[in-house]
């Protein structure tokens, strides 16, 4: 299985290894290669300047590791994906059009797409029309780029307001917009604080998956390190043939170089399964 490591969870500065590797995102990918992962995750790649996307790119393909997932919309102030007001679109466009250009500079293939805020004074059942329309207008863009839109249920729990916050309501909306461009991310942390049955989810919505990220609940820290079973949960995403990255979307419980060794323990007993 092909492990990523993040390099910035919730900031730019929020590294997987500060203790072991350092506080550079290169010293981490450096480290993240060594240790035999498969590629990276960086959320807030996009607010980092032009010359450290270039650096990561060229990093990245020196150590031959992939390019995970970065956050394609991060304007969270307004509704943007569940609006059908031109001002939305262009903001939508806009936002897509910069992560084309920041892809380019790492060969990222993938993006997370969240649905930001919702509207309150609006049905949601509009809402969710809105989001379709929005990501069929969005899709043959990132087709000709090609990105795949990865669509990601973020629970309403942690994220206050935000609009789809289960796998069912993405997998409903990745399937209405029914385009090779736009996908599902696959969370298990976010799909066990809100809905759990994660080996069934899996199933129910495993077309449309493009990728996974894992942590455990309910603190969003590393495997074992909660109530979630990652020895069946990955047993089975591997028994289905998935061959993609799965992204270790998670922070860890104990602070320092003890804890991201025992960080780096756990992964290296996950390659036994």
């Amino acid at each position: 299985m092909k492990f990523a490591p993040h390099i910035g969870l919730s900031s730019p500065e929020d590294f997987m290894f500060p203790a072991l590797a350092g506080s550079d995102p290169i010293d981490q990918i450096k480290f993240i290669a060594e240790r035999g992962f498969s590629g990276i995750e960086d959320n807030f790649l996009k607010l980092r300047p032009v010359e450290v996307q270039e650096r990561i790119g060229k990093e990245l393909a020196k150590h031959d590791l992939e390019m995970g997932v970065f956050v394609n919309n991060l304007i969270f102030d307004r509704p943007t994906f569940v609006s059908n007001t031109p001002e939305a679109k262009e903001v939508l466009l806009r936002q897509l059009q910069e992560t084309i250009e920041v892809a380019k500079r790492v060969n990222g293939k993938f993006v997370t797409t969240l649905s930001g805020i919702l509207n309150p004074s609006l049905s949601r059942d509009y809402q969710t029309a809105n989001m379709i329309e929005n990501l069929k207008y969005c899709a043959e863009l990132a087709e000709s780029a090609g990105i795949t839109l990865g669509v990601e249920a973020i629970t309403g729990k942690w994220w206050q307001g935000t609009f789809v916050t289960t796998i069912p309501h993405a997998y409903l909306i990745v399937k209405a917009v029914n385009s090779p461009a736009v996908k599902l991310i696959f969370d298990t942390f976010q799909t066990q604080m809100e809905t759990g049955n994660i080996i069934e989810n899996i199933d129910r919505v495993w077309d449309e998956i493009a990728l996974f990220q894992i942590a455990d609940a309910p603190k969003r820290t590393e495997p074992n390190s909660g109530e979630m079973n990652y020895t069946a949960i990955l047993k089975h995403i591997k028994s289905k043939g998935y061959d993609g990255l799965i992204e270790m979307e998670h922070s860890v419980s104990q602070p320092g170089k003890a804890g991201e060794e025992k960080v780096l323990e756990i992964y290296e007993g996950f390659k036994k399964l």
